[in-house]
């Protein structure tokens, strides 16, 4: 899949509320191209996410300021949303279950700093070392993805939005 994004660097457009529509970003890495997900998925468990790697590709700095998924199914449940940065932690982390035990290699993402709540700037034409996780509690039956990255951000003192595409699967047997 690849992410929605206008040829055009800089914002355009308006999506009501004051907030113009982005066109800023540009999603990259291994969450662009398919759906992540899990299988063998079961009431109670609890997935963390890793939304696409995010790039500027406009002339002047972003400052991303929320992320949310738009599409949460019914028996999925969004818990919160965390920041990490691929600087402070062994790589970027697709996602992994909380609720199973660890293996050999698993990578803790709360031993790490967590940048939510803090706006994090995006250089010119620079791919963002910081990425947005969703942690999710399975709640009932999965029977649609997940889906809609979307970012909150600023740039040149005015607010915007944009939706991502990315896809998450829960696979329940």
């Amino acid at each position: 899949m690849t992410a929605l994004v206008a040829l055009a660097t800089g914002c355009a457009g308006s999506t009501g509320g004051g907030v113009a529509a982005g066109t800023a970003l540009q999603a990259e890495g291994p969450g662009t191209s398919g759906s992540l997900g899990f299988s063998d998925v079961k009431v109670g468990d609890v997935y963390r996410m890793a939304f696409p790697l995010t790039r500027n590709t406009s002339k002047k700095p972003v400052s991303v300021t929320k992320v949310k998924l738009l599409n949460v199914p019914a028996g999925a449940k969004v818990l919160g949303y965390a920041v990490y940065s691929v600087k402070d932690t062994p790589g970027y982390r697709l996602g992994y279950q909380e609720t199973a035990h660890p293996t050999a290699g698993d990578v803790d993402l709360d031993k790490y700093p967590n940048y939510a709540g803090h706006p994090y700037t995006i250089k010119p034409g620079a791919l963002s070392d910081k990425y947005a996780v969703a942690r999710l509690k399975v709640t009932g039956k999965v029977t649609k993805p997940i889906s809609g990255c979307e970012a909150d951000y600023t740039q040149a003192g005015k607010t915007y939005h944009q939706t991502l595409t990315c896809r998450f699967q829960l696979d329940m047997t």
